[in-house]
C-alpha cells in the first residue's frame, strides 16, 4: 500500500508501525506450520481454493493455549490481536480485531489436569466475499497485565471491536475499527502488553500462493526441536502424534490455532442492510390489487440493483437471491389474489373514485376562476 505523504496515518500505516514495534521485542522466532490436508480431519474441512467474487472466506482463532502456571493467572490475561487485510469494496482495507479476557470468559476452558488454560474458536473476520488479489493476516498472541489501566483500555477495546457486527456489512465496523488501534496503542504506551509470539503471513494468488481452506499453527518453540509432521487438526483443536489414531493434544508450548475457511453461500442475508427493501417487496407482493404489485415489482428492481452492487454479496448470490425473491413474491400475489378476490374489484372502485374526484377538483377551479374573472370585469 502506498506511503501517507502527509496528514493523518492510515489504519494500515498504524497496524504496521505495531507490527514493527513487536518484531523488535520478540525473544525467540515462534515455530510456524501450516497444516498438510491429509493432516485435517472435522468441521466439515476440504481444502477448497477460493475462486474471486465466487467464495466468501472468514478467518477464526480456533485455539489459544498458554503454558503457564495457575498462579500467572492471578496477575496477566491473554489476548490475540488480528490484522485482516483484504479487498473489499474495490479498495483494501484494514480490518482490526482482538480476542481479549471479556469475550474469552465466556469461552475459557481449564485444563485441570495440567493446570493450563484452553481457548477455542472465535470468528476474527468474515464471512466477506472474496474479491482477488492477496490475503494478509497478522497474528500476534500477547499477555497483557492485570492492573486498572490495563483493563481500562481493554473494556474500551473490547466494546469497540464487538460495537458492531463486522460479519455482516463490513463498512459500519471500519468506521469505528481506529478506536481499536487507539485502544492498542494506549495499551502499549503504558507498557500493560507484551507480546510473546506473532506471524504476518500474505497469500498472494498472483504470485502463485494458493488461497484456500487451511489451518495454521504459530507455535511458541524453535523450529529446530518441532517436527511439522507430527502436528494433526481434528475438529479444530491441535493435536500431537505418529498419525490419527496416536495424536493426543499438543501441550509443549504456547501456540495459536487459527484458519481460513470458505463458502459459497452466506446464510444472514437478513441481516445485511438491504433487508428493508425486501420486506417492502413481501408487503406490497401480498396485496392483491395491480397498483401494489406494479410498486412490488418496481422495489424488486431496485433490490437487486443493490444487491448485485453490494461489496458484502458475491454476484453468483445476488443472481440466486434475485430468482428466489421473484419466485416467493409471485407466490405471495397469487396467494392474495385466491384468498382476497373481492377486494381486486373494491381497489378499482377506489382508483375510480380519485379519478372522479380529481375531475371534481378541477370543475370547481374552473367555476371559481369564471366567478374571479366576472368580478374582475366589473
Amino acid at each position: 500500500m502506498p506511503k501517507n505523504t502527509g496528514g493523518a496515518k492510515t489504519l494500515s500505516e498504524r497496524c504496521s508501525e505495531m507490527w514493527n514495534e513487536f518484531l523488535k521485542k520478540e525473544q525467540q522466532l515462534p515455530s510456524r506450520v501450516t497444516i498438510p490436508s491429509d493432516h485435517i480431519r472435522g468441521a466439515k474441512y476440504s481444502p477448497v481454493i477460493l475462486e474471486s467474487n465466487v467464495h466468501y472466506f472468514t478467518v477464526r482463532i480456533n485455539e489459544i493455549f498458554l503454558f503457564y502456571k495457575r498462579k500467572l493467572w492471578k496477575e496477566l490475561d491473554p489476548m490475540v490481536f488480528v490484522v485482516s487485510e483484504f479487498i473489499y469494496n474495490k479498495k483494501k482495507e484494514t480490518v482490526p480485531f482482538i480476542v481479549g479476557p471479556a469475550m474469552l470468559e465466556n469461552l475459557k476452558k481449564t485444563d485441570i489436569s495440567t493446570t493450563r488454560m484452553i481457548f477455542c474458536d472465535t470468528k476474527v473476520a468474515g464471512f466477506h466475499p472474496y474479491k482477488g488479489g492477496d490475503l494478509t493476516l497478522s497474528v500476534m498472541l500477547c499477555q497483557v497485565a492485570r492492573n486498572n489501566d490495563a483493563k481500562k483500555w481493554l473494556r474500551i477495546i473490547e466494546s469497540a471491536a464487538n460495537a458492531l457486527d463486522y460479519a455482516t456489512a463490513l463498512g459500519s465496523y471500519l468506521k469505528v475499527a481506529g478506536v481499536v488501534i487507539d485502544g492498542l496503542e494506549e495499551l502499549a504506551g503504558i507498557k500493560g502488553i507484551t507480546p510473546l509470539i506473532g506471524l504476518r503471513k500474505e497469500f498472494d494468488p498472483d504470485a502463485g500462493d494458493d488461497l484456500k481452506q487451511s489451518y495454521f499453527a504459530l507455535i511458541n518453540a524453535p523450529e529446530s526441536g518441532l517436527d511439522d509432521k507430527e502436528l494433526w487438526v481434528v475438529d479444530n483443536k491441535l493435536l500431537k502424534g505418529k498419525d490419527f489414531e496416536s495424536a493426543k493434544p499438543y501441550r509443549e508450548a504456547d501456540y495459536v490455532l487459527y484458519s481460513i475457511r470458505s463458502t459459497t453461500r452466506r446464510s444472514d442475508v437478513d441481516r445485511l442492510p438491504f433487508s428493508g427493501v425486501w420486506e417492502r417487496v413481501q408487503q406490497e407482493a401480498m396485496k392483491p390489487d395491480d397498483n401494489s404489485w406494479e410498486r412490488a415489482k418496481a422495489d424488486l428492481i431496485s433490490l437487486y440493483q443493490t444487491m448485485y452492487l453490494s461489496p458484502d454479496l458475491t454476484t453468483g448470490q445476488a443472481n440466486d437471491l434475485k430468482a428466489q425473491y421473484i419466485k416467493e413474491m409471485t407466490k405471495l400475489h397469487e396467494d392474495a389474489k385466491q384468498t382476497f378476490p373481492k377486494a381486486v374489484p373494491v381497489a378499482r372502485r377506489e382508483a375510480a373514485l380519485t379519478v372522479a374526484e380529481e375531475d371534481l377538483a378541477r370543475l370547481v377551479m374552473k367555476k371559481k376562476l369564471k366567478e374571479s374573472v366576472q368580478i374582475l370585469e366589473l
